[in-house]
């Protein structure tokens, strides 16, 4: 299935809401009642200095972008989140709009949008605009995946215990078994197996 993501956002539960245009030209909106996939999340995440940068905060500054993996630059932005990204604009000219919050000192939530940024790296003259579209592309394709792939985190289930139709219920518990001796030790391996 060949879709258009137009926007999607991390809902409430860490399920994605979004949507997208499919091959037929319809424009479709899905809650998602499955959990992302960490996949989506860390693309998500990798959306955060950009974020940073374009809504001019002060991490931004001292952000590394030559080690974007770095401890000092997880920690910088660890009171910045972002949650959902929109795409606007046509083919020729598509302008992105990121959605997210700052976590304060007083540990209320600030929500903050960045601005209409232009993701076409000649006319925008922002020097991170490729980096952000490829980002922003692999956020897309990840959502594109939970929507059409179903790549969903895996839930833990309950195992039941109790239930008459385990294959296992009536096995019961296995004959102690001797513990090994130093005498049994001494012997060789042929003389322990008779």
């Amino acid at each position: 299935m060949d879709i258009k993501i137009k926007k999607a956002k991390l809902a409430k539960g860490s399920t994605i809401e979004a949507t997208y245009i499919d091959a037929d030209g319809n424009e479709i909106t899905i809650k998602g009642k499955n959990q992302a996939h960490p996949d989506l999340k860390a693309r998500l995440a990798a959306l955060v200095p950009y974020f940073a940068e374009l809504t001019e905060q002060k991490e931004a500054d001292r952000y590394d972008w030559n080690d974007l993996g770095s401890e000092d630059n997880m920690e910088l932005m660890r009171r910045l989140d972002v949650s959902g990204v929109s795409l606007g604009g046509d083919d020729s000219c598509p302008i992105a709009t990121l959605t997210g919050q700052r976590t304060l000192m007083s540990s209320k939530v600030l929500n903050l949008n960045t601005p209409p940024t232009d993701l076409d790296a000649d006319d925008s003259g922002w020097v991170r605009a490729e980096d952000f579209r490829f980002a922003i592309d692999a956020f897309f394709y990840e959502v594109e995946q939970y929507i059409t792939e179903r790549k969903w985190q895996v839930k833990q289930t309950e195992i039941d215990f109790d239930n008459e139709e385990d294959p296992f219920a009536s096995a019961g518990i296995p004959a102690d078994v001797d513990s090994i001796t130093d005498e049994d030790m001494a012997k060789s391996p042929a003389e322990r197996v008779a």
